[in-house]
C-alpha cells in the first residue's frame, strides 16, 4: 500500500523554495515575489505539504502546480509535483515534472528516484532500468529501495532479461529477508523462468532425452506414474548412463503396490543407479529402507551408513541408521546418529521419538522422557496444522521415516 510510505518522504518536500527562499539554486527572470505573494506562496506551500502527508494527493497536486506557476524555475517544486503524482497512482503524469526538476537541478536525488519509479510503472521499462539499477544501492529509504527493487525485477522480466531479474531478486532477498511481497515475487519469477525454459526446450529439441525427462517429471507431479515410468525408460534408451534416472524409476516402482516383483525390480534400479553414481545417497537410503523392512539389520546398517557417508546431513538416513542399530541390538551406537538428526531437524517428531527409544534402551530414562515429551508436542502440532506435504516439485522424493519403534 503506497499510502503508508508518504511519511518517509518529508525529506523531499522542500516547498519553502516557492517563496524565493535561499534554498533555491536557480531563479528565472520575473519570479521575484511581493510580500503579499510570498505570504500566499507560503500558505499554499504549507497546505500542499499537509495534503501530501495526509494522503490528499489531488489537493497536493493542485497546490504544487500553483506554486510552480509562481516560481517555475525552482527544481524542488517540480520534484514535489512528481512525487504527488506518483503517490496518487499516476506515474505517467509524474514523469514530466521529475524530468523538469532534473533539468533544473541534475543533483536532485528525489526527482531522479521518482523518475525511475514512474517510468517503470508507466511501462517505459527500457528507460527506467538504468535509473533503478544505479539508484537501488544509493537510496537510504527502505520503502523506496523495496519499490525500486521490485520494479527492476518486473521490468527485467518484461524486457526478457531473466538473468538480470534474478540478480535484482538477489538484492531484494539480501535486503528484505522473509518479506512476504519479495517471496511472492520470487515465486512467480522463478515459476515463469521455469515455464519459459521448458517451453524453449520443448520447442527447440522436442525429441531430446531432456524433453522426455521434463515430460516424465511433469507426469510424476500429476500422479500419472505409469506414464512417467514409460517416459523415464525412454530417457534411458537415449542416455543409458544418465545419473538419477534409475533412482527415479525405483522410487516410482515403490510408489505403486509393493508386491515381491515390484520390490525386486526397484532394488535392481537402485543397484543400477549405484553402478552409474557410486555415492548416490538416495539409492543407498532406499536399499537400506528395503532391508530394514525385511529385518535385515546388518545390511540396512551398511546401506544407511553409506548414505550418511555421502550426505552427512541426510536426516532420514540418520534416523534409518539409528532405528536399524537399535533393532540390531546396537542401541549404544544409535544415539549418535539420532542425536545428530535431532540437531539437524529439531522440528522432526520422528527423530525425537527414535532418540527417546534409543535412550531408553541404554538406560538414560530422564533423557528418554524429555525426547518423548518433545515428540508428543511436535506430533500434535503436526496434526493440527496438517503438515503432510513431503515435497515441492520433485524435491526429496525418498520414503519418509515413521515413528514406529525399532524391532
Amino acid at each position: 500500500m503506497r499510502k503508508r510510505f508518504f511519511l518517509a518522504l518529508s525529506c523531499f518536500l522542500i516547498v519553502s523554495a516557492a517563496a524565493g527562499a535561499p534554498q533555491s539554486t536557480q531563479k528565472a527572470p520575473g519570479t521575484s515575489l511581493s510580500p503579499a505573494q510570498q505570504a500566499e506562496a507560503a500558505r499554499i506551500s504549507e497546505a500542499a505539504k499537509s495534503a501530501l502527508q495526509s494522503g490528499d494527493y489531488a489537493a497536493a497536486i493542485q497546490g504544487f502546480a500553483r506554486l510552480i506557476q509562481m516560481a517555475p524555475a525552482v527544481a524542488e517544486l517540480h520534484a514535489n509535483l512528481g512525487v504527488a503524482y506518483y503517490w496518487a497512482g499516476r506515474p505517467g503524469d509524474a514523469v514530466a515534472p521529475c524530468r523538469k526538476a532534473l533539468e533544473l537541478n541534475p543533483r536532485l536525488t528525489s526527482a531522479r528516484y521518482f523518475l525511475g519509479l514512474s517510468l517503470a510503472e508507466a511501462g517505459a521499462c527500457q528507460e527506467a532500468l538504468p535509473y533503478l539499477k544505479s539508484d537501488y544501492a544509493r537510496v537510504a529509504d527502505l520503502q523506496l529501495k523495496r519499490l525500486m527493487g521490485t520494479d527492476a525485477v518486473r521490468c527485467a522480466m518484461t524486457r526478457d532479461q531473466p538473468f538480470q531479474a534474478v540478480e535484482y531478486l538477489g538484492w531484494l532477498e539480501r535486503d528484505f529477508q522473509n518479506d512476504p511481497d519479495v517471496l511472492y515475487l520470487s515465486t512467480h519469477v522463478f515459476s515463469d523462468l521455469s515455464t519459459r525454459a521448458s517451453q524453449r526446450l520443448l520447442y527447440t529439441a522436442p525429441g531430446s532425452y531432456q524433453a522426455h525427462q521434463l515430460n516424465a517429471e511433469a507426469l510424476e507431479i500429476q500422479g500419472r506414474l505409469t506414464d512417467a515410468l514409460a517416459e523415464y525408460r525412454k530417457v534411458l534408451t537415449m542416455a543409458p548412463h544418465l545419473a538419477g534416472i534409475h533412482y527415479r524409476i525405483g522410487c516410482l516402482l515403490l510408489a505403486n503396490e509393493r508386491g515381491p516383483g515390484a520390490l525386486d525390480a526397484a532394488r535392481k534400479e537402485f543397484e543400477e543407479e549405484l553402478e552409474i553414481s557410486r555415492t548416490d545417497a538416495g539409492s543407498e537410503y532406499e536399499l537400506g529402507e528395503m532391508d530394514r523392512e525385511a529385518r535385515k539389520w546388518d545390511s540396512a546398517i551398511v546401506h544407511f551408513g553409506r548414505a550418511v557417508s555421502s550426505e552427512p546431513d541426510f536426516v532420514s538416513a540418520l534416523i534409518g541408521l539409528g532405528k536399524s542399530l537399535v533393532s540390531g541390538n546396537r542401541a549404544g551406537e544409535a544415539v549418535a546418529p539420532l542425536g545428530k538428526a535431532v540437531k539437524l531437524a529439531p522440528g522432526d517428531p520422528v527423530a525425537h521419538y527414535q532418540l527417546s527409544f534409543a535412550y531408553r534402551r541404554v538406560g538414560r530414562e530422564a533423557e528418554a522422557q524429555k525426547e518423548l515429551a518433545r515428540y508428543r508436542e511436535l506430533h500434535e502440532e503436526q496434526q493440527r496444522t496438517s503438515l503432510a506435504i513431503r515435497t515441492a516439485i520433485l524435491g526429496d522424493i525418498s520414503s519418509p521415516q515413521t515413528a514406529e519403534p525399532p524391532e
